[in-house]
């Protein structure tokens, strides 16, 4: 089940990548983060209420130690930066080349769970996680027919950026959840309240720093944003919290985001060199299908 629940949050997430592209329309970084983390902790609000108990996902916050916040905390603090890079990014560049900066992802993550919980994958799935990341790298030499110079372009490089936070915070989930025994429930509604506190923190500053408050254009997909992005998180910890989930696999079907995300940006936006860019994100399926046929 902890492959479906990933593949689940995976296609969530690229309905979260395309409403964020949406939602940066006509917007600014900071103002998009605030208003969807605030809908994203607004989301969690019920979990606090006892008769959320009965439902199963009751959260005691007498339960947790300062501590505990603490760390819990260090996920807030990579997260909202991982979302300030990746927004920015993710408003200049379409989507496909936003989603192929994501490629070193898996390597990262692969790293992190070899390094700190000792998943190693045989030859034939490293062969399936390598080519995934190369499919990626693949649809990145595409930009270059759009005029994009991957190593020239600062969004890029904060996608990377985001992306290596992403991996980080992947491994770090894992280690809370199945190393620290942290309630999953508790995990994501602090956080969903501690990135919505240090979100708004940065949108006051600059706010005052340009002494008004920052403007919104408010659409729809702002509350999808904050929303979806709660949705997927909740069903990818169902899928960490089996104690046989492997974090290098679980960052392989996040990746789905790129396919369900890709063709709603052909449909609905106008993506350009669609049929090069099929076929490499058909590799990426071929790859992923490889590693769960091979568990």
């Amino acid at each position: 089940m902890w492959m479906v629940y990933g593949l689940s949050a995976g296609a969530l997430l690229g309905l979260y990548d395309f409403w964020t592209k949406k939602a940066m329309n006509g917007n600014s970084v900071i103002p998009i983060v605030f208003w969807s983390s605030l809908f994203g902790a607004i989301a969690w609000l019920p979990a606090f209420l006892p008769v959320s108990d009965s439902l199963g996902f009751y959260v005691d916050w007498t339960q947790t130690n300062v501590h505990q916040q603490a760390l819990i905390l260090v996920k807030g603090l990579a997260m909202t930066f991982s979302w300030v890079f990746a927004y920015y990014s993710v408003r200049e560049l379409p989507m496909s080349f936003s989603g192929a900066v994501r490629a070193s992802g898996p390597l990262w993550t692969f790293a992190g769970g070899a390094l700190i919980f000792g998943e190693y994958l045989s030859p034939l799935q490293f062969s399936a996680v390598l080519a995934s990341i190369l499919a990626y790298y693949a649809l990145s030499l595409v930009g270059k027919k759009e005029g994009l110079r991957i190593l020239r372009n600062w969004p890029v490089l904060m996608m990377l950026a985001a992306t290596v936070l992403s991996a980080m915070t992947t491994v770090y989930d894992k280690f809370l959840v199945q190393t620290l025994g942290l309630p999953v429930y508790s995990i994501q509604a602090y956080s969903a309240f501690h990135r919505c506190a240090l979100a708004m923190l940065v949108f006051l500053a600059l706010s005052w720093k340009q002494r008004r408050i920052m403007r919104l254009r408010w659409s729809v997909y702002v509350p999808l944003v904050g929303l979806s992005w709660v949705g997927a998180e909740l069903i990818y910890f169902f899928a960490i919290a089996d104690p046989v989930s492997n974090v290098t696999y679980l960052s392989i079907f996040r990746r789905v985001s790129l396919v369900v995300g890709f063709f709603l940006s052909v449909l609905l936006i106008g993506e350009r060199n669609v049929l090069p860019k099929s076929a490499i994100i058909g590799l990426i399926m071929i790859s992923t299908a490889v590693l769960i046929l091979q568990e």
